[in-house]
């Protein structure tokens, strides 16, 4: 079985309006935090992945002192890839910093924030997935009229992506079964073992 959905890049747009202003915790000792404002630009690369535009504000604490850096553009790239993590499988979205342009910044911190910000990005994998096993997974019991009693499991078992420059298109693979409802039922009673006989009284 097959499951094919179409995400358009105004839906994508969307949700990225939705979750911005937004702020990053690149490290919490020493302090470090950037906040991305609102993207100005949202794009879909063919064969790539989703791009994501705009500026954004960093404070990057050295020696106990705060400086404020101005981060006058930032582009980063979302691939989507369908992977297995933990055993189920999930939509996935690589982050992958592109361009990092910034303002009023010491020349000691210049070539440290780009590696420092994108090893912020890299953590922050986990969180950009989506758990369609979870969400698509289905276990229903059928008719209580049918003998034996039997559920429908439905699971998905991959997927793949394809990038336009209007749309995601994501194509999610499953597998069903009818089994058992109770397992353990279907085995049928455990029977007890016999007891052994008592031996007969000697007379003496």
């Amino acid at each position: 079985m097959q499951l094919c959905a179409v995400i358009t890049k105004d839906d994508l747009a969307g949700v990225i309006r939705e979750i911005t202003p937004l702020d990053v915790e690149v490290s919490r000792r020493p302090r470090r935090m950037i906040s991305l404002g609102r993207p100005g630009r949202v794009e879909l690369v063919p064969s790539a992945g989703l791009r994501v535009a705009g500026d954004a504000k960093l404070r990057w604490e050295v020696a106990g002192l705060s400086i404020p850096i101005t981060v006058r553009a930032w582009q980063i790239l979302l691939r989507p890839s369908v992977v297995l993590r933990d055993g189920v499988y999930v939509l996935a979205f690589d982050p992958v910093l592109e361009n990092l342009e910034l303002k009023h910044v010491p020349g000691f911190l210049d070539e440290r924030v780009a590696p420092t910000l994108n090893e912020a990005l890299t953590s922050q994998r986990k969180k950009l997935v989506w758990n369609f096993t979870k969400t698509l997974s289905m276990h229903r019991p059928l008719s209580d009229k049918l003998s034996p009693k039997v559920k429908l499991d439905v699971a998905p078992t991959g997927g793949e992506v394809n990038v336009t420059s209007s749309a995601l298109e994501l194509t999610l693979h499953f597998d069903g079964h009818v089994n058992p409802r109770d397992a353990a039922a279907a085995r049928g009673p455990t029977s007890s073992p016999s007891p052994s006989p008592s031996p007969s009284p000697r007379v003496g």
